[in-house]
């Protein structure tokens, strides 16, 4: 970090540093303010203090310490974490520029790949996002984060002139669709041929990626914001008033084979709407039901014409359901709130308080959501079965082998190993599993 082998400025900037790495941001920012540009390049303080802050999650503050440096001073490692401070206040074309910045000062630089990748994703510039992914890959070929970025966005996009080890094993995975003929039902022997086939494809070009996620999400142009509400409940256990129109219609099944089959129906679902649907594993202990499916809509009305579809639409499948259901929001609201179970009747004005207004603006502000929001592109889902979704079924074959639940075995004959979810992941299965043995 220093360049001056100078005695002084060791002497007086290691402390610092060390303070830094410790994670003692404020005892730095007090040893640093008693420092004079007679004694170290003013510029440097200003680098040390835009770190400090860039620690201390203060955005703005360090974006202002960084902002002094004159631009020929800028290396590539600052020139990243400006990026960083624009993407936190939600300026994601401002910290594109700065990633794009920091890989130009230095090609190599792993970070400002990763950050102009994810950053180029949220403004929908997907072809750019991939190119530069390829890129780092080649120098990082076991990079997750550069390789779950470029998962994440196969469900959005169909890249046409772009190609990598990824992008063509979801082209071929995605030519198996053709084996359920765009039935709405898929049956176990088409089932059968698509996960082997899928599993085949994946050993023939030696994939392996540590892929966490259980939830398969089908989107369409609607951000429900549901981080930012949750945050909200989390910090002040109120409802967000987004949530009192937020109705979803509920799948319950007990087996991982349903939930697979259920997840093929929601693909070849067509509704008005086109509503965000989603399929879990459960891994919250004290929820119960292992597997479940979600259509999410804007009123009761929509939620019980939906519900009357899947309904009439499940009396000659073969998914087994064990309950269809219509709810409010989210489950996490219940406990503190049982009146918003409700659904029969507008309860808005019966639990929301005019506080609570306020509270959310605060939180807003706060945490950039308006600008957050302005510059994202949202894109509505490829709904076929690709990569992404595959590697989440094998999640789920992972959390019915930890369950018990062996339904799995009908159709996928490959064995099902748990190294693909994280540690994490597989903590709250095998609790929840231990909880609900007891």
């Amino acid at each position: 970090m220093i360049n001056n082998n100078n005695k002084i400025i060791r002497e007086t900037f290691f402390p610092i540093i060390n303070l830094i790495k410790n994670k003692k941001y404020d005892k730095a920012l007090n040893l640093l303010e008693g420092l004079t540009d007679k004694q170290i390049d003013l510029n440097f303080i200003n680098q040390l203090k835009g770190l400090i802050y860039l620690n201390k999650k203060n955005w703005k503050e360090s974006l202002l310490y960084y902002q002094k440096i004159p631009k020929k001073k800028l290396n590539f490692e600052t020139l990243n974490n400006i990026g960083v401070c624009f993407y936190k206040l939600g300026k994601f074309n401002e910290a594109s520029d700065k990633f794009y910045q920091s890989i130009n000062e230095n090609k190599n630089y792993i970070s400002a790949y990763e950050n102009f990748c994810v950053t180029n994703k949220l403004l929908g510039n997907y072809d750019l996002s991939i190119k530069y992914s390829s890129k780092a890959l080649l120098m990082s070929p076991k990079n997750n984060k550069l390789k779950n970025n470029l998962l994440d966005i196969l469900n959005f996009y169909e890249p046409k002139e772009i190609s990598n080890s990824i992008i063509n094993i979801n082209n071929q995975i995605k030519k198996l669709n053709k084996l359920n003929n765009n039935k709405k039902f898929i049956q176990n022997t088409s089932l059968n041929k698509i996960l082997n086939q899928s599993q085949l494809i994946l050993e023939n070009n030696n994939f392996i990626l540590n892929y966490p996620h259980t939830q398969i999400f089908k989107k369409n142009t609607t951000n429900l914001n549901c981080e930012r509400h949750l945050a909200i409940f989390e910090e002040n256990k109120i409802i967000p008033k987004f949530c009192f129109n937020c109705f979803k219609v509920q799948l319950t099944l007990n087996s991982v084979l349903d939930l697979i089959k259920l997840y093929f129906y929601f693909n070849n679902l067509n509704l008005k709407n086109n509503n965000i649907r989603k399929c879990i594993v459960e891994l919250r202990d004290d929820v119960e039901g292992n597997y479940k499916g979600y259509i999410f809509s804007s009123s009761v009305n929509e939620a019980e014409s939906i519900k009357k579809i899947i309904s009439e639409d499940l009396i000659n499948s073969k998914i087994v359901i064990n309950k269809i259901e219509i709810k409010h929001g989210c489950t996490e609201y219940y406990n503190e709130f049982e009146l918003y179970k409700n659904i029969s009747e507008n309860i808005v004005d019966k639990i929301y308080d005019d506080k609570w207004e306020n509270i959310e603006k605060e939180f807003d502000k706060k945490n950039f959501i308006e600008e957050i929001n302005k510059e994202r592109v949202f894109k509505e889902s490829i709904n076929t079965f690709n990569l992404p979704d595959f590697l989440i079924i094998k999640n789920w074959l992972i959390y019915a082998k930890i369950t018990g639940d062996h339904t799995y075995q009908e159709v996928y004959e490959s064995e099902v190993a748990t190294n693909h979810l994280t540690h994490l992941e597989l903590q709250k299965i095998n609790m929840r599993n231990k909880k609900l043995s007891n």
